[in-house]
């Protein structure tokens, strides 16, 4: 007798049950033929007992196209209906389960350009009739749980859900739910607790939710989170939060310090073996090989990675609360000199100095240079960071040349500044120049300048850098002026700011500078760039009006390069070529007959706007969120 039992062939591999589950929902019912497939109650059942694959599920909904999702609506919207439902039941673990598979779910919805964004992402969710209702249980369950559920796990699996919806449907008005009903105080409360208690939470997260909220169409309405964060005055979870924050500068910049460690290697057999090409014989040999510069360019294109998120946050915060900038510059770090702020310059200047390789590089590196000038505005600040008492530790990048010094010890946290901005001017330079990045770096070494002068403080410094690349760039400017001249904002921003620097040192530099040599280099410099001023000057300044900002301080420039061209031709006649010690000569004996007016306007800067930069931050948000976006599923 044939036995009943047949013998099924061996797959090729297993896979859980969740993801069967996944496939015959979202590809086996979605496209049968009869109409409102909709699951049993038995699917429901074990679907939400499962042990979740986030990534699994994202993976098979984001080959879909938008019109495949819009088709399938009716899965769709059972599945968001069904897991709400589930995660406010409070029966473990289907409740945690159900906030796992929603925010798997959640991003890879928002992973799609639907051709009616708002509309759309509605229809696929929920239905025009029903969003209103969800999306407000949704949001009320969030709150909730994150504010108070007894179990760690299942407030941080909350905690995702609600980024993956902020961060993904930030251009939706899905978001407004939050703005109605105000996570602030339970987020605060999640950070809190968490430290407090030593649980294995995810404050990073916390902390992204809060800037992400914090920018949701800012400049067209009232912020609830915007107002919260200029309210908020509880100092402990502040100085949890920069404490977290400067953890992430330290993640930021060890991946760069990974694909290539800049620091020189000790003197050693190993390092000698390696100098002299015979790696193989030292101990070294078992480690995987340096990436080869190719390979070194490709992961550096991919960093920072997507916690970088964290820098919009911090620019929120900074921005709008003055006591967040405080704690952040005047908290203590574990080490002896390593603080919270001399984390975040490292973080800033690994950032900037790879800020050309594309437009997320370049938005973190503004981002953080736009805290580091808010901060730098606030004169009580800009003592402590100019004051020889608080000298930290920073570790800058020297990943390409031309090489900052490389300074080990404890200094003033001022020239550490003054290195990130200078090195930022001499490794982004390219025809399609950033103009909003080069203009801040040199708007941040003019408020430490004019800070300095104001003081009184002559800051021991490498000051004949700064001068370098001042005048690099202004040569840089003259040599592809065609190409340049007609950038958004490359005159007023960037030129005027350059030339107003310079004019502003050449006028006051004895009340800052640490002695005469200081002085001199500056002087030298711009008696080589001569023919540069002239060019310089016909390629942007004769469109403007002669009174403006930007003429008067070339106009200046122009004045004391000419000045010691007449002096070293009247000593020397036509002689092209002085040595420097001839020319050092000159510069000393000219001070006498210098008269170089000290211009009201040289140094003056206004304190920042954010109107003034809408558009720009707008676009810099929208990188940071599509970060925080994908940050949930990690």
């Amino acid at each position: 007798m044939d036995s009943p039992l047949t013998q099924q062939l061996r797959p090729d591999s297993f896979e859980p049950k969740i993801v069967q589950l996944y496939l015959h929902l979202f590809n086996v019912l979605a496209n049968e033929d009869t109409e409102d497939v909709i699951p049993s109650e038995g699917f429901w059942s074990e679907f939400f007992l499962l042990k979740p694959d986030k990534q699994r599920l994202y993976d098979i909904l984001e080959p879909m196209t938008p019109f495949d999702l819009l088709h399938m609506h009716t899965q769709m919207q059972v599945f968001f209906k069904r897991a709400i439902a589930e995660a406010g039941s409070g029966i473990s673990p289907r409740n945690e389960n159900a906030l796992e598979n929603l925010t798997a779910f959640l991003c890879a919805v928002f992973n799609k350009k639907y051709p009616n964004p708002n509309t759309d992402v509605i229809q696929v969710l929920a239905g025009l009739d029903a969003v209103d209702k969800l999306m407000s249980d949704l949001v009320h369950g969030l709150e909730g749980i994150i504010r108070q559920s007894a179990k760690q796990s299942f407030r941080t699996k909350a905690l995702d859900t609600v980024l993956s919806l902020v961060a993904g449907g930030f251009h939706t008005s899905l978001v407004s739910y939050f703005m109605h009903k105000d996570l602030f105080s339970a987020l605060m409360k999640y950070v809190h607790d968490i430290h407090d208690n030593h649980d294995d939470g995810d404050c990073l997260k916390a902390f992204v939710v809060v800037g992400v909220l914090s920018s949701y169409h800012k400049f067209e309405s009232q912020n609830v989170y915007q107002n919260r964060l200029e309210d908020f005055v509880n100092e402990e979870t502040i100085r949890i939060l920069v404490q977290q924050f400067a953890s992430v500068s330290v993640h930021i910049r060890d991946q760069y310090i990974d694909v290539q460690d800049d620091q020189p290697p000790p003197w050693n057999i190993n390092s000698t073996l390696v100098m002299v090409g015979l790696r193989s014989l030292s101990t070294d040999a078992n480690k995987p090989p340096p990436p080869t510069e190719e390979e070194a360019k490709t992961l550096f294109a991919s960093l920072p990675r997507r916690d970088a998120s964290a820098i919009l946050s911090l620019y929120s915060f900074t921005q709008a609360n003055k006591l967040f900038a405080a704690n952040l510059l005047n908290a203590h770090g574990e080490g002896h000199c390593v603080t919270p702020f001399s984390n975040f310059l490292s973080s800033t200047s690994y950032i900037s100095h790879h800020a050309h390789r594309g437009e997320r590089q370049a938005t973190y590196a503004i981002l953080s240079l736009l805290s580091l000038r808010i901060i730098i505005e606030d004169p009580l600040l800009s003592k402590r960071i100019s004051s020889s008492e608080n000298k930290m530790g920073v570790r800058l990048c020297r990943q390409r040349p031309p090489y900052l010094p490389l300074i080990t010890a404890a200094r003033v946290p001022a020239t550490a500044i003054l290195d990130i901005c200078t090195d930022a001017l001499s490794h982004n330079l390219r025809k399609r120049l950033d103009v909003q990045l080069y203009s801040l770096a040199l708007s941040i070494i003019l408020r430490v300048v004019t800070y300095l002068e104001r003081s009184k403080i002559r800051l021991q410094h490498h000051w004949s850098y700064i001068w370098g690349s001042l005048l690099s760039l202004m040569k840089f400017l003259t040599q592809y002026a065609p190409d340049l001249k007609y950038l958004r904002g490359i005159r007023e921003g960037l030129c005027a700011t350059l030339t107003n620097l310079a004019a502003f040192c050449l006028s006051k530099g004895d009340g800052f500078l640490p002695d005469p040599a200081s002085y001199d280099d500056l002087f030298y410099k711009l008696i080589e760039a001569n023919d540069t001023l002239d060019k310089f000057k016909q390629a942007y300044c004769d469109m403007g009006s002669p009174s403006d900002a930007l003429n008067q301080s070339v106009k200046a420039l122009i004045s004391v390069s000419s000045h010691y061209h007449e002096l070293l031709k009247a000593q020397h006649g036509k002689k092209t070529h002085q040595s420097p010690t001839a020319i050092q000569k000159v510069i000393k004996e000219g001070y006498d007959t210098l008269n170089l007016e000290a211009d009201a306007d040289f140094g003056q800067w206004d304190k920042w706007r954010e109107n003034d930069w809408k558009a720009e931050l707008k676009r810099m948000i929208r990188v940071s969120v599509e970060d925080a976006r994908l940050l949930a599923l990690s």
